[in-house]
C-alpha cells in the first residue's frame, strides 16, 4: 500500500492506494479532520500511522507522478507553514530552476536517484548559481523526497545520498564610520533618508524598517520596539505589500534604547509628517498614518523602492558600492570597532543565536585582533 496527502476544501486527506482481492487497483480518500493551516506535520504522522495499520495490504507501484509535479505540490502545501518571503523564494526557485529542469527530463518520482540529483546540482553550478543557492535547492528537493519516503512512494530519500555543495561564507562590503557619515549626509533630504538612518543606527532589516510604526517608539521611556514588519511578496506574478507581526525569529522581537539626539530626529520626522497631512488635505493617503516610513503624500515606502533608490544614491554620489542590507552589517562592524561584544551585537541585531553573529562578524573584530597582537608583543622579544 502507498499513500500521499491531499488538500480538499482546506482540509487534509490521506489518499491510500491499494489492490483489492481481484488485483484491481483502488484508491481510498480518508478525511483526517485536520485544517490545512499549521497541521502538515500532524497530517504526515497520521498518514504514516494509516500506512502502518495496513502494512499487510498488497503493495502497488505508485502512479507515475512526475517529480516536478510532486515538488510543485509540496511547495504549494508549504505556503501556510513558512514565512511569506520564504514561500516567495520557494516559488521562484521552483519556477525558475527546479520545475523546468525536471519537467524537461520527464522523470517520475520513483526514478529520482542520487546521480540524477547530483547532476542537477552540477548543472546549476555550471550555469553560474552560487553553492549557497544550490544548497537552498537541495533543501527543497530533500524535504520533498522525505515526504515521498514517509508516504512509501519511494524506497529511500535519494537526496540523503548526495554530496551537496560546500557553503561559502559571506563577506560583504561594510562602511566604516567615515563612510557611514558620508552616506547619511548625501541621503539627507531624499525620499529614503529615514530608512537609511534607521538601518545605520539600529541595524534593522529592511522589512523591520518599513514596518516600524509610531506606537513602537516610546518618547517618554526612550525606547524603540521591533515587533512588526512589511514585506513585498509576489502574487500572480505581481509585487504586493504585506504587513505582519510575524517576524523572522523570536529573537527578532527586541527593544532598543534611544538617546536624546535620536529622539530629536524621530520627533522631527513625526512633525514633518503632521505638516504634510495638513498641507495635502484630501489628497493625503491616511491609510499609513501609523507608519514611520512614508512619503510626502502618506504612501508607505515600497521595500523594493528603498533598495533601488539606495543603489541610485550610492552610484550618483560615487560612494563605495554596498547593498542596503549591508547597512545592517555596517552597524555591527561599527559596534565591534567600538568594543561591544558579539553577545551585545547579537541582541541588538535580533539574531536567533550567538553562532550566527559570530560567523558573520568574527573576521572583522578589530578589538580582539589588537588585543591578541599586543599580548604577543608583550610576551615575545624581537
Amino acid at each position: 500500500m502507498t499513500g500521499n496527502l491531499q488538500i480538499k476544501s482546506g482540509t487534509f486527506y490521506a489518499v491510500l492506494n491499494y489492490k483489492d482481492k481481484n488485483g484491481k487497483r483502488k484508491q481510498k480518500w480518508i478525511c483526517l479532520n485536520l485544517p490545512e493551516k499549521n497541521n502538515k506535520r500532524k497530517a504526515e504522522q497520521r498518514l504514516s500511522e494509516l500506512l502502518a495499520e495496513n502494512e499487510g495490504t498488497a503493495y502497488i507501484e505508485p502512479a507515475k507522478i512526475l517529480f516536478c509535479d510532486y515538488v510543485k505540490q509540496w511547495v504549494e502545501a508549504s505556503k501556510d507553514n513558512v514565512q511569506v518571503t520564504t514561500y516567495d523564494n520557494y516559488v521562484y526557485m521552483l519556477n525558475r530552476h527546479i520545475y523546468p529542469y525536471f519537467k524537461s527530463a520527464n522523470l517520475p518520482l520513483n526514478k529520482i536517484t542520487p546521480s540524477v540529483i547530483q547532476k542537477y546540482y552540477a548543472d546549476k553550478l555550471t550555469e553560474g548559481l552560487s553553492p549557497n543557492t544550490v544548497i537552498k535547492h537541495h533543501a527543497i528537493i530533500r524535504t520533498t523526497l522525505q515526504q515521498a519516503y514517509k508516504a512509501k512512494l519511494v524506497k529511500e530519500n535519494a537526496a540523503d545520498l548526495v554530496e551537496k555543495p560546500k557553503r561559502t561564507k559571506y563577506h560583504g562590503n561594510f562602511y566604516n564610520a567615515a563612510e557611514m557619515n558620508a552616506l547619511l549626509a548625501v541621503a539627507k533630504g531624499s525620499t529614503i533618508e529615514t530608512p537609511v538612518f534607521l538601518a545605520a543606527y539600529f541595524g534593522l532589516r529592511r522589512s523591520e524598517i518599513i514596518g516600524l510604526c509610531w506606537d513602537a517608539i516610546d518618547f517618554t521611556s526612550k525606547t524603540l520596539t521591533v515587533r512588526h514588519k512589511v514585506v513585498s511578496p509576489k502574487k500572480d506574478g505581481k509585487m504586493t505589500i504585506k504587513a505582519t507581526d510575524d517576524l523572522k525569529t523570536q529573537s527578532s522581537y527586541r527593544v532598543l534604547l534611544l538617546d536624546d539626539a535620536l529622539l530629536a530626529y524621530l520627533k522631527a520626522v513625526k512633525a514633518q509628517q503632521s505638516y504634510n497631512r495638513e498641507r495635502n488635505g484630501n489628497c493625503h493617503n491616511h491609510e499609513y498614518d501609523d507608519y514611520v516610513c512614508v512619503n510626502e503624500m502618506g504612501d508607505l515606502l515600497n521595500p523594493d523602492y528603498v533598495t533601488s533608490a539606495f543603489e541610485k544614491i550610492i552610484r550618483n554620489n560615487g560612494l563605495k558600492s554596498i547593498r542596503f542590507h549591508d547597512l545592517r552589517h555596517s552597524c555591527a562592524s561599527l559596534l565591534l570597532a567600538l568594543g561591544y561584544s558579539m553577545k551585545d551585537i547579537q541582541e541588538w541585531l535580533g539574531h536567533s543565536n550567538y553562532q550566527t553573529t559570530a560567523n558573520l562578524y568574527s573576521h572583522i573584530d578589530p578589538k580582539n585582533k589588537q588585543n591578541m597582537i599586543q599580548g604577543l608583543s608583550n610576551a615575545l622579544t624581537i
